[in-house]
């Protein structure tokens, strides 16, 4: 199983959502209205795209999740 992260990029401009998504983030919500999206990327480069994203213009905040997604087990 694949451990991800999630997070909440609010951000100025929607340019910037296809730079993020050459990062290999997966967005999963995005409200233009408010100019956030929620993403989530694997954890072993969740470091590297986090430094990246928070060193965009237009990103005005960057909150990681606090739920772990990597822990969840289904059972029939």
């Amino acid at each position: 199983m694949v451990s991800r992260k999630g997070f909440v990029v609010y951000y100025q401009t929607a340019k910037i959502i296809p730079e993020i998504e050459k990062l290999g983030v997966h967005i999963v919500y995005r409200n233009d209205n408010r100019n956030y999206f929620i993403g989530y990327v694997d954890s072993p480069i969740f470091e590297r795209v986090k430094k990246q994203i928070e060193t965009m213009k237009a990103v005005k905040k960057f909150e990681e999740s606090l739920v772990e997604t990597g822990n969840y087990e289904f059972s029939e």
